[in-house]
């Protein structure tokens, strides 16, 4: 793919992750918690933005273990995310389009200026950073109002990286991004 589209782009990776056996995105997702955690900036860490992962995703549930952090979840709130502190998977229930959510009622709303470190899911992305989503700019409005020191984790498997991909100026980029194969730091 040359220079793909990013409808384009987004059909062929929603085809490579189709291809993928359970097995092998359950051995990468352990991969991936690994080198996370083994990340200075993940000890560093107090507030620590996850996602609950779609079939599709790297599953990062493991990293729930870690002592010492506060979790959060995104929910989507309008046209835009919030995140609430949940410290288990099983608290989280469907929201809009079926993906699991915080309930507001039970977990407390984090201020996104407070999150030190947040693990952000994606179709695709780029050695650079850039970041390729499903197309509703949520994660990239809600990266624009985090700490500038708040350090952005691209989380995929190795087969969603791609050498290019155009990107617009709302597009946000990733410190980092991790896949089971290696951490591609992107930017200091």
């Amino acid at each position: 793919m040359d220079h793909p589209t990013k409808a384009s782009l987004r059909t062929h990776i929603r085809k490579v992750l189709a291809a993928l056996v359970p097995a092998a995105r359950d051995g990468a997702s352990a991969e991936i918690c690994r080198r996370i955690a083994a990340l200075p900036e993940w000890a560093a860490a107090r507030t620590v933005a996850l996602y609950a992962a779609q079939l599709s995703e790297p599953d990062l549930a493991a990293l729930l273990l870690s002592p010492g952090k506060t979790f959060c979840f995104p929910r989507i709130s309008g046209d835009g995310l919030e995140f609430h502190r949940c410290h288990s998977i099983g608290l989280l229930l469907p929201g809009p389009w079926k993906l699991l959510e915080p309930d507001p009622r039970d977990c407390a709303l984090v201020p996104a200026l407070e999150i030190d470190l947040l693990c952000v899911p994606g179709l695709a992305f780029t050695r650079a950073g850039g970041r390729l989503g499903r197309g509703g700019g949520y994660y990239d409005r809600f990266l624009g109002r985090v700490h500038p020191r708040a350090v952005a984790l691209g989380i995929c498997f190795h087969a969603q990286l791609v050498p290019a991909m155009p990107l617009e100026i709302h597009d946000r980029e990733m410190s980092c991004v991790i896949t089971e194969a290696e951490t591609i730091l992107c930017k200091a």
